[in-house]
């Protein structure tokens, strides 16, 4: 055979395994080594071929994610930029060259439905194998778009979670559901979106397989992946030691810092020390541990601790958890939830057990109402409205949003009469007297529109009698602001239209009961100087069982009232604190400089006092 038959001989035979001889039948990590790309137009740090040996601990997922494997789900609850969408797009990959049967793959919001598919569309065009096989887009015949993705011998069904109508249209083999607890827990009132998206999978019975994966929000109750990790076989993701090889959990709480700065953490068989440089050679086998219990359900859940060298590393973890205990010290957790959900993958437990309303009287301090304490530079007032009367709370701000309740008191007189408002405006005109003898003005009035004679509040606060008046409502869901940037409100309850229109504000009530809990938990036991809510003892005493007038309901992620005790206390602190964060103040995000600008024009010679012309306390009520 000469050299010019003996090439077209193999040209011929090449040609005849591409296109005539199926495929090799892989696993999925295998696959992955041999296929896998990641597109430069991602952005990703890493580009190009795959390499599971960056992120050993995803080969056993991709194991149990092969068709092969008989595990019904597999479950990842994990830290943010830690395997998970990776993961999916090999699956999807994975699918269309070695599987291809319908994929329903669902996200919680459309804005991630977006994103998702721009992340699909490039990794479709990075991999040869799969390139071929998908549709090309604007194809008369074949379909490629936003929402469905057509290849050979399947179809990508992209969703969004929030209709169940999109649960419904098509039978799935395989099901892949992203960042899942950010999916409402009822899909248009029809059942768990997890139930619904797994009844497309019926006609596959034993041969389907699912595929979700997020990181936890939420508490223990609420957290849809940490009830499908316990559903399963909870395994957690291992590291060996350098010096003994010791296979063992990093645990985030185990880390320790050295007296040069260096962060690193110790073996728990032989107190070896690692460094960050030691993260290759200890996570080289993806090592997890064994089942908790036997279960068709695969469970993984790791943390940032197992980021690969070069990533995040563990001093940012111990820097970023430090930050968020600064703010815990100040009764704020938001910032510890999102360290323990995005980089511990942990739930975050919610503060349950507060002070009883009468131990909470014993630790109140003895300052005077009406007058600021040293270190108050700032008054805001919340106002709550009922059918008799209008109830008040006074509440001094100073650094780091250290507050002391300044006063409560109840204006008598139905609101819908202009007693009322001429009361409150009295109030709120006249300031409050600090310390030092300077008159502080008050900054902000958050008034309750939702509750009992709403167009009087908003008449009142269309008049525009007192600085700053803001009309609010509570906010529904229980991650909304403190206070929305507001929404122009133009029709009154006549169905005319006013000339003068007024901006309704949402307030995140549920998040702001948590600071305030969070708050009377952690000041427990504090000094003064520590106390982050400061109360007066010279508060009336239905003051105190009216600030604890609710308890937090897991089941529905809101706060109950207690029956029979008055909650105004409490709803009108939510209100004062809410008007902290209005446009015109924002004082959430005061720098130490910005507090200094005020203490600095508080001490500058205002020494007005406002015992001369101090108004009347007659005819207010403080409590009943």
């Amino acid at each position: 055979m000469s050299s010019s038959e003996t090439l077209k001989y193999k040209s011929i035979l090449t040609w005849f395994r591409q296109w005539v001889l199926p495929d090799p039948t892989y696993p999925l990590d295998e696959w992955a080594d041999e296929y896998m790309m990641i597109p430069k137009e991602t952005g990703a740090a890493e580009y190009g071929k795959y390499q599971i040996s960056r992120t050993p601990h995803a080969r056993e997922i991709y194991r149990c994610l092969s068709v092969e494997h008989p595990a019904r789900r597999v479950v990842l609850k994990a830290a943010s930029q830690m395997l998970k969408t990776q993961v999916a797009l090999t699956w999807f990959c994975y699918i269309v060259h070695q599987h291809p049967y319908n994929l329903l793959w669902l996200m919680p919001t459309g804005k991630l439905h977006k994103r998702i598919v721009k992340r699909i569309d490039k990794t479709i065009n990075a991999v040869p194998v799969v390139r071929e096989r998908v549709a090309k887009p604007n194809r008369k015949s074949e379909t490629n778009s936003q929402d469905i993705k057509e290849f050979k011998g399947g179809n990508l069904y992209l969703a969004t979670a929030g209709s169940a109508a999109n649960l419904a249209e098509v039978p799935a083999r395989f099901v892949s559901y992203d960042e899942i607890d950010s999916t409402e827990a009822d899909v248009d009132g029809e059942g768990d979106s997890v139930k619904l998206a797994e009844s497309r999978q019926t006609t596959f019975s034993n041969k389907a397989k699912s595929y979700y994966y997020s990181s936890p929000k939420g508490d223990e109750d609420s957290s849809k992946i940490n009830k499908l990790y316990l559903d399963g076989t909870q395994r957690v993701a291992l590291a060996e030691c350098v010096h003994c090889g010791h296979a063992q959990e990093l645990v985030f709480e185990r880390l320790v810092m050295t007296d040069d700065g260096t962060v690193m953490y110790p073996c728990e068989a032989c107190g070896g020390m690692h460094r960050e440089s030691d993260k290759t050679q200890m996570f080289k086998n993806g090592l997890w541990s064994d089942p908790v219990q036997e279960s068709e359900n695969e469970t993984f859940c790791i943390t940032a601790m197992y980021q690969p060298y070069g990533w995040l590393t563990w001093a940012a973890l111990y820097d970023q958890h430090q930050k968020a205990l600064v703010e815990m010290g100040k009764g704020l957790e938001e910032e510890m939830i999102v360290f323990y959900n995005t980089r511990l993958a942990r739930c975050w437990k919610r503060t349950m057990d507060i002070a009883d309303h009468e131990t909470l009287k014993e630790r109140a301090e003895s300052y005077t109402l009406r007058i600021a304490p040293n270190g108050t530079l700032l008054i805001t007032v919340g106002v709550d409205t009922q059918n008799n009367r209008l109830a008040v709370q006074i509440v001094g701000w100073g650094k780091n949003l250290t507050a002391w309740v300044i006063d409560y008191v109840e204006l008598p007189g139905d609101p819908a009469n202009p007693q009322v408002w001429d009361s409150l405006t009295e109030l709120i005109k006249a300031g409050v007297q600090h310390e030092s003898g300077a008159i502080l003005p008050i900054s902000a009035v958050a008034i309750d529109v939702g509750g009992h004679r709403g167009e009087a509040v908003k008449n009142y606060v269309r008049s525009k009698r007192i600085h700053q008046p803001i009309a609010i409502f509570g906010a529904a869901k229980a991650n909304s602001q403190p206070l929305s940037k507001g929404t122009m409100v133009d029709i009154n309850y006549k169905g005319v239209l006013d000339k003068k229109g007024v901006m309704l504000h949402a307030v995140g009530t549920i998040g702001i009961k948590d600071v305030i809990f969070a708050r009377i938990k952690n000041d427990a036991g504090k000094e003064p100087g520590n106390i982050t809510l400061h109360f007066s003892d010279q508060l009336p005493p239905e003051y105190f069982p009216g600030i604890v007038s609710e308890t937090y309901n897991r089941k529905t992620g809101k706060y109950d009232p207690k029956p029979g005790v008055r909650n105004e206390p409490l709803d009108t602190l939510v209100y004062a604190y809410a008007a902290l964060h209005h446009q015109t103040i924002r004082a959430h995000r005061f720098t130490e400089k910005d507090w200094q600008a005020l203490e600095s024009r508080l001490y500058q010679g205002n020494t007005n006092s406002l015992a001369g012309g101090k108004i009347s306390l007659d005819g207010w009520r403080r409590g009943k």
